[in-house]
């Protein structure tokens, strides 16, 4: 039979007692595990078995999982999940999502979303967050549509943290390592009133030292091949420190009703934009020149010698302006559960506010004082969930059904500060330097959905789940463009210039999406599924370009067809999972710059996505665990004219997909508190660039992590990329920058349980 998985972690029958404990064995002062101990060998945790009869590709990561691969935020997550990749652009305000291929990128509704605690975080800011006080991760592939009340066509993490019971609990863990990283999180819940009210709070704090090295000195940044430049080492400008914190109350005031209350806030400094030069690295040099120095081969010759004195420089940094990037986030949510004498009632409503104030960073990349980006949004989130759902699980019939509504208010304010007096002069008359060139735009997006998604089983062998999702999307988006600066004729309060004609567009758009899927279990651990679905990502506006025939673009649509089979064997030795899926998108959206200030969103007419994925376990061994999950993605632009280059890319590589990845992982636990694990990851080749010629070459990493653990103090010596490798994980449009991704860290973990 068929068991859908709950939308939020309310969802969940649950009483105030604390639920059964995992199955993983765990560490111990040496006496022999026992009900009231930490974990409880031998028992199983009844959600893994609803997931393997769920007809879902969906990974899950329960706490001792979480602690176990060190996942500490978000971009964590990816490393131990197939066919999912996390796209860093160089700060935490620009991070994307990314699912079989399914995509987030800028100015567009999250392809991928993050759902905590019932609430979706549909914010970049919410998607590469600090993670603490969890209970377990699960990460759902292909489109949610029908599934959740807030529509997400590439898949959803869904995190929930540690809900509070009758039984008084907590951890406090510090982490210590290279790049002077010091942090610590803690969590502790408690009742108030036994059986009626109890509290939750948690937080974390963090800091390091950046990777980067910023440095000045003779020659730089365009010396030429035979001049030996000069540095003067500077700083680590992209150092990040950090907050966030939890309160929470759960009411169960009856046997009938519950309620559970959230406030959440976070607030971080990142420092400079993490981003490098990307024919810093001797290969990626190398190709560049051999293929015209990538999109500008007018101007190689002169830049040659930049490039051939950056080979050994590969995480330096030549910036006259270090810039800093201040994020603050607050989330108040409420939950509730009536239990009906057939269904349960449930809501969800929270507020979300993020301000990103501001994000400053040198724009020309050059120890020239020319030129310096600035970015400011205000997005405000209002948003209501209520949907009614099946209450009895052992019924052949499972039904859900649910109304959502969001409106989302966005103020950007994205400039570009010229400081050479000569530009402004001339292109804007009557200021002198420094001058912003600003986009001014102001967001609207109301959404309202009805969603339901409902299966019955026959003869307790054959499911068919049936899915449908109704939505109608309203936006306005308002424009300028303006340049603020110094007066030239001594106007104390500077001058404002309108650059361009102020415009506002209004859309509306309808959405009809469905869903089926067949599973057949012949046996009690063993699953065969497939399934077709529809979904999209909704239509939006670029908020950087003057022109308003280029601001709006369309909503993208896909169509997936799936097959499967989950399997598991002796008493839980062994584990098999395996899922092939196929999928046609039609207005695929691509990212293009326009010029370094303008970049606009286009529409791809026919992409097509194909892949697989595999994750599989055996303990051959009570106290061992050998783990393999393995994805493989393989996206073509079929039909896709760029109308800013005027080019054709039919039959090129989608870009910002990785090829393939891979996680393979040995693990040892036994009675008497010895943990060790260690861990290779692979990543297969990225492309850059639509037209192939920007890449990221496959690389391995290999993580490493021993300790001793027992019912209330564990620690740990880790160590990460122990091979140090260099490679990268995005690339800027339009420019030379790339994000690499992190050094070697290694450090030390105490948690201290209460």
């Amino acid at each position: 039979m068929l068991l859908a998985p709950p939308l939020h972690p309310q969802a969940k029958e649950k009483t105030p007692e604390p639920p059964p404990r995992e199955t993983e064995p765990v560490p111990n002062t040496g006496t022999k595990p026992v009900e009231q101990g930490i974990r409880v060998t031998g028992k199983k945790d009844p959600r893994d078995r609803e997931i393997l009869r769920t007809p879902n590709s969906i990974s899950r990561l329960n706490e001792q999982d979480i602690q176990d691969a060190g996942i500490n935020r978000t971009n964590d997550i990816d490393k131990q999940v197939p066919n999912f990749s996390i796209i860093d652009s160089g700060s935490r305000n620009f991070t994307y999502f990314n699912i079989r291929g399914m995509r987030s990128i800028a100015f567009s509704e999250p392809a991928v979303g993050l759902i905590l605690d019932g609430v979706p975080l549909n914010d970049n800011v919410a998607l590469n967050t600090e993670l603490y006080g969890l209970e377990n991760i699960e990460v759902y592939r292909g489109s949610q549509a029908t599934l959740f009340g807030k529509n997400f066509q590439g898949g959803v993490v869904e995190i929930r943290t540690k809900k509070p019971t009758n039984v008084a609990e907590g951890k406090i863990t510090y982490d210590a390592g290279n790049y002077k990283k010091q942090e610590t999180s803690a969590y502790y819940n408690a009742p108030i009133i036994k059986d009626k009210l109890f509290f939750g709070i948690a937080g974390k704090t963090t800091e390091r030292e950046g990777y980067l090295s910023n440095i000045t000195g003779f020659y730089y940044p365009n010396n030429r091949p035979y001049e030996l430049p000069v540095e003067i080492y500077k700083t680590h400008p992209d150092g990040r420190k950090g907050q966030a914190g939890r309160f929470r109350l759960y009411f169960t005031p009856n046997e009938i009703f519950e309620a559970d209350l959230q406030i959440s806030a976070e607030s971080f400094d990142d420092g400079s934009l993490n981003l490098v030069n990307y024919l810093g690295a001797k290969s990626e040099r190398e190709k560049a020149l051999l293929q015209g120095c990538v999109a500008m081969p007018s101007n190689c010759s002169k830049l040659y010698g930049t490039y051939t004195n950056r080979v050994n420089g590969d995480r330096k940094v030549y910036w006259d302006y270090e810039g800093k990037s201040n994020v603050t986030g607050n989330t108040y949510s409420l939950a509730t559960t009536t239990k009906l004498p057939h269904a349960n009632l449930k809501t969800a409503s929270a507020i979300r506010k993020m301000d990103i104030d501001p994000i400053t960073a040198d724009s020309d990349f050059t120890t020239t004082d020319q030129n310096r980006s600035i970015y400011v949004e205000k997005a405000t989130t209002f948003l209501n969930d209520v949907y009614i759902e099946s209450k009895d699980k052992h019924d052949p019939l499972q039904f859900k059904a649910g109304i959502y509504a969001s409106n989302k208010i966005t103020n950007i304010d994205q400039a570009r500060e010229h400081r050479s007096s000569i530009y402004v002069i001339n292109d804007f008359p009557g200021l002198t330097s420094p001058a912003r060139e600003k986009n001014l735009s102001r967001l609207q997006d109301r959404n309202i959905s009805f969603y339901t998604h409902n299966s019955y089983t026959f003869a307790e062998k054959f499911t068919v789940t049936i899915g449908a999702r109704l939505e109608r999307q309203e936006s306005r988006l308002s424009h300028t463009e303006q340049a603020v600066g110094i007066s030239r004729n001594n106007n104390p309060l500077g001058e404002t210039l309108v650059l361009s004609d102020p415009y506002t567009i209004n859309n509306r758009y309808n959405y009809n999406v469905s869903r089926f899927i067949f599973d057949y279990k012949p046996i009690e651990n063993l699953m065969f599924f497939i399934g077709f679905s529809r979904g999209y990502k909704n239509a939006g506006y670029s908020t950087v370009v003057n022109i308003p025939d280029k601001a709006s673009f369309r909503p993208e649509i896909n169509d997936t067809i799936e097959a499967g089979i989950k399997s598991e064997f002796f008493k839980g030795k062994f584990g098999l999972k395996y899922t092939q899926f196929y999928t046609e998108t039609q207005d695929f959206h691509v990212v293009r710059a326009i010029n370094l200030s303008q970049y606009v969103n286009l529409n791809a007419e026919l992409v097509t996505i194909r892949g697989y994925e595999l994750e599989t376990f055996i303990k051959p061994h009570k106290d061992a665990k050998i783990g393999l999950s393995a994805g493989y993605t393989e996206g073509i632009f079929n039909k896709f004219y760029d109308s800013v280059l005027n080019r054709d890319f039919n039959g090129k590589w989608v870009h910002f997909i990785p090829k393939y990845d891979i996680v393979s992982y040995l693990q040892y636990r036994n009675e008497y508190g010895m943990f060790f694990r260690g861990e290779f990851q692979a990543v297969g080749q990225m492309y850059f660039a639509a037209d192939n010629t920007v890449y990221s070459d496959p690389y391995y990493v290999i993580n490493s992590r021993v300790g001793y653990e027992t019912d209330t103090i564990s620690a740990y010596l880790y160590m990460n990329n122990m091979n140090d490798r260099y490679y990268f994980t995005s690339y800027i449009d339009g420019t030379f920058q790339a994000v690499p991704g992190a050094p070697k860290t290694y450090g030390f973990m105490l948690t201290y349980k209460i």
